[in-house]
């Protein structure tokens, strides 16, 4: 058995991220499920959240969930998270390659992460594909990573596509919305708590 590390900015984390997750646990056997909350998003404008709430709201969460965990490898690092470099320090503490969940649509954009021959030399994925693209991504790797052999170094899931985002959930909390079932209960009353994302971001 192994392990998988769910990254990304989690700004909120929602119910989306957390039924994928629980798909890819039960489906694959694997033994957890860690979510690594980016310090900064590399191909993202900065997160509306910081760092400590983001890794606070995913805490509560996965809390009592024996299937998932919560790593702050990347807030703990700084500056820009990129995989590769997250990918490296794993490796190095594993002692084997590490296995990261990404969703189709941000596998397609591979060839634009930091030095992404490396990576997948030192990391597999599972790709979760909620949209039917497993042609498209098996094409992709194909044409740009061809060395990659499916079920060695990328295994393609299909999971239920769970039609939330993050920014739906920012946007109704600027709007004055409700986000009931949309985030965990205890997500939301933090959120409300701290008046995180109903508040206009200060100027740059």
């Amino acid at each position: 058995m192994f392990k998988i590390f769910f990254g990304g900015s989690f700004d909120p984390v929602h119910v989306g991220h957390l039924i994928v997750a629980r798909d890819v646990f039960e489906d694959l056997k694997v033994e957890k499920i860690i979510f690594v909350p980016a310090f900064q998003s590399p191909l993202k404008e900065p997160h509306r959240a910081t760092p400590k709430q983001r890794l606070v709201m995913l805490h509560m969460a996965t809390k009592g969930e024996g299937c998932f965990d919560v790593s702050d490898i990347e807030i703990r690092r700084g500056g820009i998270s990129y995989t590769v470099d997250t990918a490296q320090e794993l490796l190095s503490h594993l002692g084997e390659r590490p296995t990261f969940l990404v969703g189709a649509d941000s596998i397609l954009t591979l060839h634009m992460w930091k030095d992404p021959q490396r990576l997948t030399q030192i990391a597999r994925f599972v790709i979760a594909d909620r949209n039917k693209k497993a042609q498209e991504v098996k094409k992709y790797f194909k044409l740009n990573f061809p060395s990659l052999r499916e079920e060695r170094d990328f295994f393609i899931l299909e999971t239920r596509n769970i039609d939330v985002s993050s920014t739906e959930i920012r946007q109704r909390l600027k709007e004055g919305k409700s986000i009931k079932w949309l985030v965990p209960e205890d997500v939301q009353e933090y959120i409300l708590e701290k008046g995180i994302y109903i508040r206009e971001p200060p100027p740059a």
